[in-house]
């Protein structure tokens, strides 16, 4: 699939001889991150990282056609024996898109827009929870297939997707070849699906707006791409309203289907896949200096109940991110949208109109006692260790340099262990876990 892929785009004629114009940008970032105490099961109690991010696009556009590619290249270095690396963090000199695509207006009715895109793709969908191209993440989930989107006169849009996952390469199995940054070139394969439909700005009555959607996920084994074999239907809404100061926001989705408990190779139970999660969000503006926004948030994702029985509870947040709800990602990474529930305040500032500010609360249980914290690796099968993962809170300034060509981005996170991961099987000795992180 991927050889008839590139093969048809390089057969294609170049987009340039239709563009009325061609763009070249790119931007590199650089981010060193430290931990302190980890809360993991095999990380060392101290670890650090420096990871590398280079992005160069290059895109044209016509009329109607219009094409592009992006290279992007992600390294680390300075991460130990059991530094929690993987394919997030690491994938050296890959096409991360790589499209050919067509736009026109007024094509089915008066004021409409049509756009289809073809290739190698990434996506941000709605809320990003459950479909995102990553930001604050090393490196970016990517699909190779066709993406069609239809947007009528009054804004209702369908957005709708046939893909092929791309398995980004080397893997985990090759974790030499990943620490030492080495160059693979990723692939899709036949045995991976991923489809769906969205649905946005519909309005449900006066002042608010609703999402609809319906994704499907399909997997199998191949002996170098051992999966859970998902073959999931994920169904959802969400909701938006904004009245005076205050702006609110409402998202549920549930889960059905089959899967497996583990992607190990004697792993052949098929379990019945039942799961659901939801995000409740409130924000309070105040008019004052620094712009203050109060917000309150409450998560809810669930796990399993029994891992002794034929079904499986716990929610698979499939390609969606986390940075922007969770806290900061990369060796650190503690909070998920699986097994958790999670009530949360925050607060944004803005001292100055080009700097963003923000402080972050939550505590965080785990919604099953008996299931895997997912981000640990630390279970407690008969839930004799408890539910309560601990409090966190984060911090992050962003603010420009150099006339605006320069990025800065400092954050960190402290996280207050609860009874669990002090108490479970196998948890690290260490104390309260510390993290601190800054990129340009």
């Amino acid at each position: 699939m991927q050889r008839v892929l590139f093969a048809f785009l390089a057969l294609a004629p170049a987009p340039s001889a239709y563009a009325d114009s061609l763009t070249i940008s790119g931007s590199y970032r650089l981010r060193v991150e430290h931990l302190e105490n980890t809360f993991r099961i095999l990380d060392p109690g101290t670890d650090q990282i420096i990871a590398s991010r280079l992005l160069l696009h290059v895109e044209a556009q016509g009329q109607n056609l219009y094409g592009g590619f992006i290279l992007q290249d992600s390294r680390t270095w300075l991460d130990d024996e059991f530094t929690p690396l993987g394919t997030d963090d690491v994938n050296a000199a890959e096409p991360l898109r790589a499209y050919v695509g067509w736009r026109a207006s007024s094509l089915l009715q008066k004021g409409d827009l049509f756009d289809a895109k073809l290739g190698r793709l990434t996506f941000d969908i709605g809320s990003r929870r459950l479909v995102a191209r990553n930001r604050f993440r090393n490196t970016s989930n990517s699909f190779t297939g066709v993406h069609v989107a239809w947007s009528t006169a009054d804004g209702i849009t369908t957005r709708a997707f046939l893909t092929l996952p791309v398995n980004r390469l080397p893997n985990v199995l090759e974790r030499d070849r990943l620490r030492n940054n080495e160059f693979k070139l990723d692939q899709e394969r036949l045995e991976q699906l991923f489809w769906g439909v969205h649905v946005s700005n519909v309005p449900l009555t006066a002042g608010i707006d609703s999402e609809w959607y319906l994704y499907g996920l399909r997997e199998d084994d191949r002996p170098s791409l051992p999966t859970r074999n998902r073959d999931l239907l994920t169904a959802g809404f969400r909701a938006r309203m904004k009245t005076g100061t205050w702006s609110l926001e409402l998202e549920s989705a549930y889960q059905s289907g089959d899967t497996r408990a583990t992607t190990l190779p004697d792993d052949v139970d098929d379990l019945r896949h039942r799961a659901w999660f939801v995000h409740a969000e409130a924000t309070r503006r105040i008019h004052a200096v620094w712009q203050p926004e109060i917000v309150f948030v409450y998560d809810y994702a669930s796990g399993d109940s029994d891992p002794d029985d034929d079904r499986f509870e716990r929610f698979d947040t499939l390609f969606g991110a986390r940075r922007f709800e969770f806290g900061p990602t990369g060796i650190y990474g503690a909070l998920a949208r699986s097994n958790i529930q999670s009530p949360g305040l925050g607060i944004r500032l803005k001292p100055r109109q080009d700097v963003n500010t923000s402080i972050n609360y939550r505590a965080a249980w785990l919604a099953s006692d008996r299931d895997l914290m997912t981000t640990a690796l630390l279970r407690d099968a008969g839930g004799n260790s408890g539910s309560f993962v601990g409090h966190q809170v984060d911090i992050r300034v962003r603010t420009p340099a150099l006339h605006g060509r320069l990025a800065v981005d400092i954050g960190g996170a402290y996280l207050f262990k609860g009874k669990f991961l002090r108490d479970a099987p196998n948890a690290p000795p260490e104390s309260d876990t510390v993290f601190a992180y800054f990129q340009t």
